[in-house]
């Protein structure tokens, strides 16, 4: 900040930084202290429109006037802002609006204008006293103050008290005039003379709240809620916050306070009242974020006290519900924005069973609609926070919801989805109907950001990053997405997995769905050390590839490295964003932010504000901050109950403490970056529904384990896959038993380190008995996951969930099984003297042992890639396979881990001299027949294969006639049966003269794989059966064969009867068959058949091709 500048708004106006003077004028004030903080003159120059137009700031002076700067204010020396103006176009501002006040009919008399300085009575007090409530709700709605006092102190509330008038007060109410404002008499409405008996009824039974405790709910405590909740005045009328209180019509009842100083509700004396009761709890409890604050209301006299909505038949005679929405005439914003809204939530809505139709504004305080409708609008002057929203069910508008912005309008459209989708799963009153209840939500806290990264062994396809941002938007109110991309130095430029068509169409796709929703690029280096002129090259490519963002995270490393060398090299880039996430990792960078612009936007990590004495220093800083958690522990595969509830509190206390806490960035990281690649995604929607729930009301008191049904929604649609939620809490549990045994250092997972490298375990600190015990609890959840397969119907996205919940529990309870084994037999018996060596490791597993585990490891790989590239881009297996292939190699016994090295290292000798030697020219250089003759035999020999060797030794017999080997031909037909379903048999055969294919032997070849490939599986073996001598010149070519023709079969067949398939098989024994039915999957039934698979669930791939035509003009 330059010397200059006195204050941040002089300084925001001198450096232009629009965007922050709009938010530093529009934060935590009402509109009448934001008028009075841009109309405050301050010597010399007058008030900031003053300074604005004394600067030629003319974007300030646009957003000075549009927050209720008055053009009309003398400075010192008697001249207004507009007098001051020099330039035209300074003028050309005021003029515009000027006209823009006209046309709004917004100038002219002020709306506070009173009619004599005796009485003070504004228009609003003469309405109340002598108009009806027409008039009243017009004014309201177009800005007049309803708790304005004239010269007795008396409000508009009060006159209409006195003058009996019970719907003028029910509408001032609505309007959220202030009960408790006493005139100067001394009395409140509450305790007003004029207020009978009926008023009383009223007041008490009313279901809303004043504008302090809507706005000021978490600044209180918890303990002030409680008490104004239970106090005598408030009888009749029970809030409390976080939850949710029944408010019975009858002004007379006590209420009880249990020993926590929750308020208890009467419980209703009728069937129908009770029923209604437990359904708003069911109802309301459900809803996540939880809303600040709720109300339920049970009139007795309405009977049922719902909402109720017609249903119209379809065309296939189901029923489904109509919603009308109507929106408010006098809305701060207009129809069509609204309207461009519902559009996108309207497929939400329709999921939910409801059919959405828009009906015409509604004119000054008149309602045509129906019962059945919703009517809605935007009134930033009845909310001091924004995205804040009120939600109303019941009375005389059904449903009615109002907001702050468009932010808030989403969020309340979220969360009446919710209540729609909850609504048809409790018992409620037939026809359908919603309890009427009163919700008045704002998020804690501004930023609710997710961070994807897409820098590791995990990436996903983009149409399953939209999706599940879209998710994330629709059910947890994120507001911020950060794709997370890293830059190596090895690379001469930046590379990201996605193409720019593709990043493009991500981009276009966010900025669509929702207004409040913003899409953040993140990049990050992989060291501290890069060249200047590498580093502005790199952030140029970056900025040009997301030039639609306004926003940007910059990682810890590269942050560490700009600051090192200084801010001012890059400036431009600082210029180009309007917000800069700037990741601080350590305590020394954080004594270095000074150096930043104020826009940017510090994310800390949880070591440097776990504690109350960092939580208050960084509370000191002059930007702003946000607390990075993430969502899964290190060291971890998933969380646990008490891991995420004790970064909770740290969330609570982030916010609480440091006030300048602007949110909460919830880190997805990858399974590599945190130490096991496989980590499912499922493993993590739980704390981010957690976290993110936290983000928008961090005074709600709900734990994980209470959020599976919510998470199971948001995440995948269906609260019926909730056991999968309860299986990873079973798997972070089990994790933590087993942790504090396994490493009295850093908290590593047992099962990680097993996973990882088993030789590593502390065997001295675990025992067999507590492996065992975690098997048993780890079989339980996935014989959960096994019986809601059986029973429960399901869509491809929630299909590959289950496989991936399944794919981890069989994975830890295989490292259960090595724990057990190693404690068993990986340790010396102990010596009578010497030292006890302690875990020698698996290679003291009996060779038995470790092939059973092996072949265990190797079923669930295969498993493991199929589920894997479900989501991800099949470019990044070979890395995440990692974990797999080095368990692998320590448990494959010596003897047959030796015979496997060497038949490899024998192949890839082979195929680097083929490289060498046919590169070019010289690849049909007849001197090459004899070493890929050589080649061919080693192929048979080891059953490996590499088609291009083989296509040119059949081009090198083509080309030089005398040199032809029948039998070296016949291993290459064979090696080509073996490849089916490929089309090698068709490329091989192209390659031979006509003449030769008259041979017996390759007939013979020509006809199994004619066999093979038309379905004829019993007619091929007994082919094969009886020319066995040429088979057999390649090692493994019936169990090829019976590989090609089980993935025929499962492709083909969900059941088949069991002797039929062996025959498929190839007459296989029942030992045989059994080992094939494990090895695919196969489940031999009762009644004499086999269950191939559900091909309904079975997640199928589709490509996808846009046809572009260009029309020549």
């Amino acid at each position: 900040m330059s010397k200059t500048s006195n204050t941040y708004l002089e300084y925001y106006i001198e450096n232009n930084c629009i965007d922050d003077l709009r938010c530093a004028v529009e934060v935590d004030e009402s509109v009448d202290v934001r008028h009075a903080v841009v109309n405050k003159v301050v010597a010399p120059y007058g008030t900031l429109l003053h300074y604005a137009t004394k600067l030629e700031r003319i974007d300030a002076i646009r957003v000075l006037l549009s927050e209720g700067a008055d053009p009309s204010v003398l400075n010192e020396e008697g001249f207004s802002a507009f007098d001051i103006a020099q330039s035209k176009e300074v003028k050309c501002v005021y003029f515009q609006y000027f006209f823009e006040m006209i046309a709004q009919s917004n100038a002219g008399i002020p709306l506070n204008v009173v009619d004599n300085e005796t009485c003070k009575n504004q228009a609003v007090h003469w309405a109340a006293l002598h108009s009806n409530v027409d008039v009243v709700r017009y004014l309201c709605e177009y800005g007049f103050s309803v708790n304005a006092q004239n010269a007795s102190g008396d409000t508009a509330l009060h006159l209409a008290l006195s003058r009996d008038e019970p719907e003028i007060v029910q509408c001032l109410l609505d309007f959220k005039a202030d009960l408790s404002i006493k005139n100067n008499a001394g009395l409140d409405c509450r305790r007003s003379n004029s207020t009978v008996s009926e008023q009383r009824d009223l007041l008490s039974s009313f279901n809303s709240l004043d504008d302090d405790d809507v706005d000021n709910a978490d600044q209180l405590p918890l303990s002030e809620h409680q008490f104004a909740a239970s106090s005598p005045e408030a009888k009749g009328q029970i809030v409390v916050e976080n939850g949710m209180a029944v408010v019975n019509g009858r002004g007379s009842c006590d209420w009880a306070v249990d020993e926590s100083g929750d308020v208890v509700p009467v419980e209703p004396h009728d069937e129908q009242g009770r029923r209604i009761q437990s359904a708003a709890w069911k109802l309301l409890s459900n809803v996540w974020p939880e809303p600040q604050l709720t109300r339920v209301r049970l009139d007795e006299s309405d009977g049922c006290s719902c909402c109720c909505l017609p249903e119209d038949s379809t065309n296939h005679g189901s029923q489904q519900l109509q919603l009308n929405v109507y929106f408010y005439s006098s809305s701060e914003v207009g129809h069509g924005p609204l309207v461009d809204q519902w559009q996108k939530l309207v497929p939400l809505f329709e999921s939910c069973g409801f059919q959405v139709h828009f009906q015409q504004a509604v004119f000054n305080g008149q309602f045509p609609f129906e019962a059945s409708a919703l009517v809605c609008g935007v009134y930033a002057s009845r909310f001091r926070r924004c995205e804040s929203y009120r939600l109303k069910v019941g009375g005389r508008r059904p449903i009615e919801l109002i907001s702050s912005d468009l932010a808030g309008f989403n969020a309340g459209l979220r969360t009446l989805a919710q209540l729609f989708v909850r609504t048809t799963r409790i018992e409620i009153p037939s026809p359908w109907s919603l309890p009427r209840f009163c919700v008045d939500d704002f998020p804690s806290r501004p930023v609710r950001a997710v961070l994807f990264d897409l820098a590791g062994c995990r990436v996903p396809t983009v149409q399953t990053l939209h999706d599940t941002a879209s998710r994330l938007v629709s059910w947890l109110k994120l507001n911020v997405l950060m794709v997370h991309f890293e830059w190596r130095v090895q690379d001469s430029n930046l590379t990201l997995p996605y193409t720019s068509a593709e990043l493009f169409r991500l981009q276009t796709a966010c900025g669509q769905t929702f207004a409040d929703f913003h899409l953040v690029p993140s990049l990050e280096v992989n060291c501290e050390e890069i060249g200047h002129h590498r580093c502005t090259v790199m952030l140029s490519q970056f900025s040009s590839l997301f030039s639609t963002s306004d926003s940007v995270h910059v990682g810890s490393n590269l942050c560490r490295w700009m600051l090192s060398k200084g801010l001012s090299n890059w400036k431009w880039f600082f210029e180009k964003f309007r917000r800069i996430f700037w990741s601080v990792g350590e305590q020394a960078d954080l004594e270095k932010v000074h150096q930043l612009p104020l826009h940017c936007v510090l994310m800390l990590d949880k070591p440097l504000m776990d504690t109350g004495k960092k939580r208050a220093a960084v509370g000191l800083l002059d930007h702003s901050v946000c607390l990075c958690l993430s969502a899964g522990e290190p060291g971890f595969v998933a969380d646990s109950i008490g891991s995420m509830t004790i970064d909770g509190e740290l969330v609570c206390g982030a916010f609480n403490t440091a006030q300048n806490c602007v949110g909460l960035v919830v880190c997805d990281w990858s399974g590599c970056a945190i130490g096991c690649s496989a980590v499912a995604p499922a493993l993590r929607y739980l704390p981010t529904a957690y976290f993110l729930g936290l983000a928008w009301n961090c005074r709600q008191r709900r734990t994980p384990d209470q959020l599976t049904d919510i998470t199971a929604h948001a995440f995948l649609g269906s609260t019926e896959l909730a056991p999968l939620f309860h299986a990873a809490l079973a798997v972070g549990k089990v994790e933590r038993a087993l942790s504090p045994l396994s490493s009295r250092a850093a908290p590593v997972s047992a099962i990680v380190q097993i996973l990882l490298n088993a030789d590593s375990l502390d065997l001295d600190n675990v025992s067999f008995r507590s492996f065992k015990k975690a098997r048993i609890e780890l079989q339980a959840s996935l014989d959960g996951l096994e019986n809601l397969k059986r029973h429960c119907d399901f869509n491809n996205d929630q299909t590959l969930a289950l496989l991936e919940m399944e794919v981890v529990l069989d994975l830890t309870i295989l490292a259960c099984r090595i724990g057990q084994s190693l404690c068993m037999l990986g340790t010396n018996p102990s010596p009578a003297y010497g030292c006890q060596m302690i875990n020698v490791g698996i290679s003291n597993l009996s060779p038995t042992a470790r092939t059973d585990l092996a072949n265990r490891l190797l079923e669930i790989k295969s498993r493991f890639q199929h589920v894997w590239l479900g989501r991800n881009l099949d470019t990044t297996l070979p890395e995440v396979m990692k974990m797999f292939n080095n368990l692998l190699h320590s448990l494959l016994p010596s003897s047959m881990l030796l015979s496997k090295h060497f038949g490899f290292v024998q192949m890839e000798k082979y195929r680097q001299q083929f490289l060498e030697r046919c590169d070019g020219v010289n690849r049909y250089n007849p001197d090459n027949v004899e070493f890929l003759e050589k080649y061919v035999r080693e192929q048979c020999d080891k059953q490996g294969v590499d088609m291009e060797a083989n296509l040119t030794l059949l081009k090198l017999y083509q080309l030089n006639p005398n040199s032809y080997n029948e039998r070296i031909v016949c291993r290459i037909f064979l090696k080509c049966v073996m490849a089916l379903p490929s089309a090698d048999m068709v490329l091989a055969k192209c390659l031979l003269d006509e003449y030769r294919m008259e041979s017996e032997c390759l007939k013979t070849i020509c006809d199994i794989s004619a066999l093979l490939e038309t379905c004829r599986f019993k007619e091929a073996w007994q082919l094969i059966r009886k020319e066995a001598d040429l088979v057999d010149l390649a090692i493994g070519f019936e169990e090829h064969v019976r590989q090609f023709v089980a993935h025929v079969v499962s492709i083909t067949y969900q059941n088949i009867d069991t002797q039929l398939l062996q025959q498929l098989l190839g007459d296989v024994n029942d030992s045989d068959f059994e080992n094939l039915c494990k090895q695919y999957n196969w489940t031999r039934k009762d009644d004499g058949s086999t269950f191939i698979s559900n091909h309904e669930a079975t997640i199928k791939s589709r490509n996808i091709e846009e046809k572009i035509e260009f029309n020549g003009s």
